[in-house]
């Protein structure tokens, strides 16, 4: 495509075109995508705008209720939504009926199986979907109104940029 160029970047990698595809439009142009005709030294220095800071974000569902003799855990399906990586993870259910609530706090992302099986994940990137589990309760939780809240941080130990989703449910 053929395009006007309006200006270019202090050390001269981008360019600020029209925009081909946007009548009226502007963009900015990677210099490695372009190739210039004409005295492009005598453009305008523009200043381009920052880029966006990745946000946290994600979504939290519960999945299921899983067991192994006479512990029980809630599965929580998490979505990052956001622009950065989840290093860490606080999680709490709280059965206030019972007046109870465990939580775990871990910098890898767990989902126990029953009484053998388990499969952990040391990050949960942008788009990434995966299953957690809670703390284990000692009773069965079927019927019971819980409320969980998780927190993830895109750093070890629950620090860094951290996210909080707190969601209602009945197993």
């Amino acid at each position: 495509e053929v395009t006007q160029v309006y200006g270019r970047d202090l050390v001269g990698n981008y360019w600020y075109v029209a925009n081909p595809d946007v009548t009226g439009g502007f963009c900015w142009l990677w210099g490695e995508y372009a190739t210039l005709a004409g005295n492009f030294q005598a453009l305008p220095i523009f200043t381009p705008p920052p880029t966006p800071t990745p946000v946290p974000a994600f979504v939290a569902n519960y999945s299921a209720l899983e067991s192994c003799n006479t512990n029980r855990w809630v599965e929580i399906r998490l979505e990052n939504t956001g622009g950065i990586t989840f290093r860490s993870i606080l999680l709490s259910v709280a059965d206030s009926a019972a007046n109870t609530t465990v939580s775990l706090s871990d910098n890898k992302f767990t989902n126990v199986s029953g009484c053998n099986s388990s499969e952990s994940r040391n990050t949960l990137a942008p788009g990434e979907k995966l299953v957690v589990s809670s703390a284990a309760f000692g009773y069965d939780l079927i019927g019971r109104n819980l409320r969980a809240t998780i927190t993830l941080c895109s750093d070890v130990n629950v620090n860094g940029q951290c996210v909080t989703e707190v969601i209602e449910f009945k197993p």
